[in-house]
């Protein structure tokens, strides 16, 4: 499965994409594939609530990725399962990973 993480830029930016290391002319730098930017949405309706919604980050960048210099990193977290799948439908692999806070427990007692 990819490496997908989320990075948290010195502008306030909220990026999601799959990360890696590499280096450019020796200098290490983070490497996000099929990046996201995170984007809080009021609710329709409700000024008081807020969703999460996710548009392309560097749209036009070659290949679909985007190499970010460390000192502009303050932050890197994994995601919520919710948002992780959410990533993964629209820009992922689409697989759904399932909340396991749903399963029932004696369900998964009864397989072992």
């Amino acid at each position: 499965m990819a490496n997908v993480q989320i990075i948290k830029l010195v502008s306030g930016e909220d990026i999601m994409g799959e990360v890696s290391d590499t280096e450019i002319d020796g200098k290490a730098f983070l490497l996000i594939e099929k990046p996201a930017v995170i984007l809080m949405m009021p609710k329709p309706g409700d000024e008081n609530e807020f969703g999460v919604g996710l548009a392309p980050y560097a749209p036009f960048a070659k290949q679909g990725k985007v190499p970010i210099f460390p000192a502009h990193i303050i932050s890197v977290y994994d995601p919520d399962t919710n948002l992780l799948n959410v990533y993964n439908s629209k820009f992922g692999s689409g697989l759904i990973q399932p909340d396991t806070k749903f399963i029932n427990k004696k369900v998964l007692n009864e397989f072992k």
